[in-house]
């Protein structure tokens, strides 16, 4: 599926505003969750420090009323006992007299017990509740023998006081005793039941468990929370909000709110409630402060404001992608234009006649006038339009003459083919066959061959290699073909003919071409080949009998042919056994290479060669170019190749 530029750009911006916002949200929703668990627990913390702060103060109101009661139920005690001791000495005795029973009765219609014991510690004027008090091994809330408090030490003066606790009795009330010794008689023993304390206390705590509750009334709290205040033994003194008791608290978390001041914590309800929880231990009473609140409660908040923000998101998404259409779509018309431009000008077919007028077509609509980089491209999109009119003409002129040398070179071709033979149309005998082959490495090319029939009824064979190529070395190859004909015509010997060709050549020469070349006359029937060589290759002569070795005919009679005037060529001379044929080429063939620059060489002509001692001249040509192109692979070709082979019928 293609995408417009417009639509890659839409997605560009929603994908960048997408990845921005999805981590805020993301990040926001973790963030919230966590802020609201701490501000949670911290309104738990406040929570808990307000309703300790207001136990604390009213159990000191209730210490404090328990330690006045004491204070007085003490001096009362302490007058009591002085005004008994007083009345004991004035009369002189410490036996049970009447007026100590009348304080006896009297004391006791106020609740107060009175006994008096001796020296040594034995009742004298008893009282039950005191005997049970001081009887042996009780001790009072200190752990003090109250046995031992009997006893009158020296320069004893001060009463002593002691609580104890009275078995029998209702709730244990404990008692209050107060030991007044009389110097040298013995010890007044007074006790007061303390009920009117206790009562006073309970009153108290039912009254500070009244205003906790009424307190708790007045606190604000969410649905889903609760803050109680609960006994050791699960009694709910005061709660707000959501039921909660002892047993929804792990149970190591109770043990742990023991030992330290404060703890908070997690749970799970009896429903699978997951909540949070404050925990804290008030040691005086025994209670246990607890606030809570379930997770559920803490997160909804921050879920819907995570929804918010991913709503806020998706619509500053949606509001950018329609804003960025209306830009883009600004943006994108000159690039549309251009683009429509482009495609005209790829339609529009140049051809070599008429005029082109593209920067006229290109600049027309184009909001070349803008300063922004959209002027700019469309400047230069119309810049270009001139620069490809202006080279559109100029390649319509190049090309014009190109056609026009190519139709001459065409023509050269024809004319340089025309001058040499048909490669098929050499002369055949009962003893003579021959054929020719040649590919020029350019529309025309440098060598040539040439075989015809001698004025005495031998058989000639041409062939030469001009130095350079080209359409100037197709005309000296011309030249040459020329001269050798005349030159035969004659009736001169191979070397007589190359000496006058050199010669001819050298005279007018100013680019001092030169070919190498190769004049052979052949006579069929004694198999006689009187030749010279202008340092030309070497040609190959092929028996066919395989005992029989590829030989080269290497004797040269002269330099380059054509190169400088006055120079001497050897005739030379071999002999070609009935069967035999003999391969002359030039050295386009032996120099032909490959990828890796490695040449044909010589000696992979003498292997070929070795392997088609049967065939006709044709195939033997044929055999060599296919092994020639079998080695040049996919490198171009590089030269001339030009070859003739003839044979001696057996």
């Amino acid at each position: 599926m293609k995408l417009s530029f417009q639509t890659k750009l839409f997605l560009l911006v929603g994908i960048a505003i997408a990845l921005a916002a999805l981590p805020i949200v993301f990040f926001s929703g973790d963030y919230l969750q966590e802020a609201g668990k701490k501000s949670e627990h911290d309104s738990f913390v406040n929570t808990l420090m307000l309703v300790e702060d207001s136990i604390s103060q009213r159990y000191m109101q209730m210490l404090s009323a328990e330690i006045d009661s004491v204070r007085i139920a003490k001096e009362d005690l302490e007058v009591t006992g002085a005004l008994l001791r007083n009345l004991i000495m004035m009369d002189g005795s410490s036996a049970a007299g009447s007026v100590l029973e009348q304080w006896k009765q009297a004391l006791h219609t106020w609740n107060y017990h009175f006994a008096l014991f001796d020296i040594e510690g034995k009742p004298v004027l008893g009282d039950t509740l005191v005997a049970q008090a001081t009887a042996p091994g009780r001790k009072d809330f200190k752990g003090q023998s109250l046995q031992s408090m009997l006893s009158v030490r020296p320069g004893r003066t001060n009463c002593s006081f002691a609580v104890a606790e009275v078995a029998g009795r209702v709730n244990d009330v404990p008692l209050l005793l107060c030991f007044m010794p009389i110097p040298g008689k013995g010890m007044i023993v007074i006790a007061v039941t303390i009920d009117h304390i206790v009562l006073s206390r309970m009153q108290t705590e039912r009254g500070m468990e009244e205003s906790l509750r009424e307190r708790f009334d007045e606190l604000k709290m969410h649905d889903e929370a609760s803050v109680a205040i609960i006994a050791s033994d699960g009694r709910i003194v005061a709660a707000k909000g959501s039921p909660i008791s002892l047993s929804d608290i792990p149970e190591e978390a109770l043990l742990k709110a023991r030992s330290q001041e404060q703890l908070k914590g997690e749970g799970t309800g009896p429903k699978g409630t997951e909540f949070l929880f404050q925990l804290e231990y008030f040691k005086a009473l025994d209670w246990y402060i607890v606030a809570f609140i379930t997770k559920d409660a803490i997160n909804a908040p921050a879920r819907q404001l995570t929804v918010y923000l991913a709503s806020f998101a998706f619509c500053v998404i949606l509001l950018s992608i329609l804003v960025m259409f209306g830009v883009t779509a600004r943006l994108i018309e000159p690039l549309q234009l251009l683009t429509r431009k482009a495609q005209e000008l790829a339609a529009d077919e140049f051809s070599i006649e008429g005029e082109t007028h593209i920067e006229e077509k290109i600049r027309e609509d184009m909001p070349a006038h803008r300063s922004d980089e959209m002027g700019q491209l469309a400047s230069a999109f119309a810049a270009m339009g001139k620069a490809l009119d202006s080279n559109i003409r100029n390649l319509k002129e190049t090309l014009a003459v190109r056609q026009r040398m190519e139709g001459e070179l065409t023509a050269a071709r024809d004319i340089q083919m025309g001058i040499l033979p048909p490669p098929d149309s050499a002369p055949r005998t009962e003893h003579y066959s021959a054929h020719a082959f040649l590919e020029p490495a350019k529309e025309v090319g440098g060598d040539l061959y040439d075989f015809f029939t001698a004025p005495d009824g031998r058989q000639v064979i041409v062939i030469g290699d001009v130095s350079d190529k080209g359409v100037s070395a197709a005309l000296f190859m011309s030249m040459t073909v020329t001269l050798v004909r005349y030159a035969m015509a004659e009736g001169l010997s191979c070397a007589e003919a190359m000496r006058r060709i050199n010669d001819r050549l050298a005279e007018n020469n100013p680019s001092c071409m030169f070919v190498t070349l190769f004049i052979g006359i052949f006579d069929p029937e004694t198999g006689e080949l009187e030749y010279a060589s202008g340092a030309h290759c070497p040609p190959f002569v092929v028996s066919p009998d395989s005992a029989v070795e590829v030989r080269a005919l290497t004797d040269t009679s002269g330099p380059l042919v054509g190169a400088m005037e006055g120079m001497d060529f050897e005739p030379c001379h071999a002999v070609i056994a009935p069967g035999e044929y003999c391969l002359v080429y030039t050295d386009g063939v032996s120099e032909a290479m490959n990828e890796e620059k490695e040449l044909f060489s010589e000696e992979r002509i003498a292997e070929v060669l070795d392997g088609m001692r049967g065939a006709n001249p044709e195939e033997v040509l044929d055999g060599v170019m296919e092994a020639l192109k079998a080695h040049r692979g996919t490198a171009a070709q590089s030269d001339d190749i030009t070859m003739i082979c003839f044979r001696r019928m057996a």
